[in-house]
């Protein structure tokens, strides 16, 4: 009977062609589920929150779908330069790339105690990169009127931006906040279940 032995944890950041290249497929399907679903959200403020929250869910398939191909460090914090910078280009503040950046580390450390090899720790390490979706209305908590006065907001017409002032009091962030790593886990739990039945089935995990 033959064993197989857990991948070895490698400290090291160097990237062969083949990281590059699965940092960049992945990175471009994420922010595609992302964008895809988000842009539901133009249609009034609550159906914005209803679509950040699936679009958490659903982009756990391909980000876990990603961890299979991460074998050593760094892996992941690229991803999220690469991810967290385009969304900066589109209109993210500052704060929200700096918050994926440390989402990304911490998810970095959490794969690496798994040996990269752990499906539970590739959840959990997908809900605490998921709490970057905190980032992009962080503002609000510390310059709320610059937030809803911003060349952005203003774009969308008055009666959204005075229903979005509405709906987003502090309390709704703070639970908006939290919400993130408990879709977080769903969307973890979905990508290692739909890993398991398709794509290891098809050679792609």
């Amino acid at each position: 009977m033959t064993t197989t032995t857990p991948p070895e944890r490698r400290l090291d950041l160097r990237m062969s062609p083949r990281d590059l290249i699965n940092i960049g497929v992945f990175g471009a399907l994420y922010l595609a589920v992302v964008f895809a679903i988000n842009m539901l959200g133009f249609l009034n403020p609550a159906v914005m929150l209803a679509a950040l929250v699936a679009s958490i869910v659903a982009a756990g398939v391909p980000f876990v779908l990603f961890l299979t191909r991460v074998r050593h460090a760094g892996m992941v914090t690229v991803f999220a330069i690469i991810t967290g910078g385009f969304l900066m280009l589109t209109g993210h503040p500052l704060i929200s790339f700096v918050i994926t950046i440390g989402c990304a580390l911490a998810a970095e450390l959490i794969i690496w105690a798994g040996r990269y090899a752990s499906r539970r720790l590739s959840v959990l390490a997908y809900a605490v990169y998921s709490a970057w979706y905190a980032g992009p209305m962080m503002p609000i908590f510390y310059d709320r009127d610059a937030y809803f006065a911003g060349p952005s907001m203003q774009a969308m017409g008055a009666d959204f931006v005075s229903q979005m002032q509405t709906l987003l009091s502090p309390p709704v962030l703070l639970a908006f906040d939290v919400s993130t790593i408990v879709f977080g886990l769903l969307g973890g739990l979905l990508g290692v279940r739909l890993t398991r039945k398709h794509f290891e089935k098809a050679g792609l995990a």
